[in-house]
């Protein structure tokens, strides 16, 4: 499968489920009503050509979310749902901000239930997803029949992954006909979070030195991903809220690259970069 724009497919085709009927919603009527009378970023900025390119380069050199979540899953670890963002915090997210980087954490929490052929997980974020696109404004050029193909297969996860590769095709073109690069940029780092997150909490649980040493190289190698992610959010510092959050990742990313080569990063340093990834994660999802 060819997973070219890896981060933003699940939260792009979201929007597809609103206009197909697909899922079933059981949310309160407070929390419909909430997201659907919130006020729309309409406004979001323009993104220049070297913005775009800073964002389409860093979404083509990380890896996709099913080749993250297959690795996370070789590490033999049980399935553990509470590890994942609660579903339930979703009608306190009411900025821009925090509605598209909850917003990647749960595309990443949904792939990690598909993995795990979880399909009651798998649809409690999916609602989420959709409700938070809707709220973001996105509007997907996804056709029905992929949304009905996704809710038909929601247990087989070679079936999704299919249905996910289609949508890839599809949702490139929204993406470059609409200037949300921003709100793409914060998506997508939403995502890359979780993503390391998951990785770095699994492994926690792992007593074999080769695969906590596997981890300890994965974490190295995000220095070249999040590099590109500093890069890129740094054209957008002017905003309150990104500013902060490049303040979170930069020393992450300094302490990272400290390391010349992997095996250079110790345990002790495995721990420290893992406690600041679970401090910033826990602060965006408040």
């Amino acid at each position: 499968m060819k997973f070219l724009n890896p981060f933003i497919i699940l939260a792009l085709s979201a929007s597809l489920f609103s206009s197909c009927g697909g899922g079933n919603h059981e949310e309160s009527d407070e929390t419909i009503d909430s997201l659907a009378n919130a006020s729309v970023d309409q406004n979001a900025s323009t993104a220049n050509d070297t913005t775009k390119f800073k964002f389409d380069f860093a979404i083509a050199n990380i890896p996709s979310p099913a080749n993250r979540m297959h690795e996370v899953v070789a590490y033999g670890v049980p399935y553990d749902n509470t590890m994942l963002s609660d579903a339930g915090k979703i009608n306190s997210y009411t900025t821009e901000y925090k509605r598209a980087i909850n917003m990647g954490i749960y595309n990443m929490d949904m792939a990690y239930a598909i993995m795990n052929d979880n399909g009651q997980d798998v649809l409690n974020y999916m609602k989420n997803i959709v409700q938070l696109s809707e709220a973001l404004g996105m509007q997907g050029s996804i056709n029905t029949m992929v949304g009905k193909r996704f809710e038909k297969n929601i247990n087989n996860k070679d079936s999704l992954f299919s249905v996910w590769d289609e949508i890839l095709t599809k949702s490139d073109t929204y993406l470059r006909s609409n200037e949300r690069v921003y709100t793409a940029s914060i998506v997508f780092t939403g995502s890359w979070l979780e993503s390391l997150y998951l990785s770095c909490k699994v492994s926690e649980k792992v007593s074999d030195e080769k695969l906590k040493e596997h981890s300890r190289t994965n974490l190295w190698e995000q220095r070249m991903h999040l590099g590109n992610l500093v890069n890129l959010l740094n054209d957008y510092k002017d905003k309150k809220e990104c500013a902060e959050l490049l303040a979170d990742l930069k020393p992450i990313y300094e302490e990272v690259i400290a390391n010349k080569q992997p095996s250079e990063l110790s345990p002790e340093d495995f721990s420290s970069i893992s406690k600041k990834l679970y401090a910033l994660r826990t602060k965006v999802t408040l």
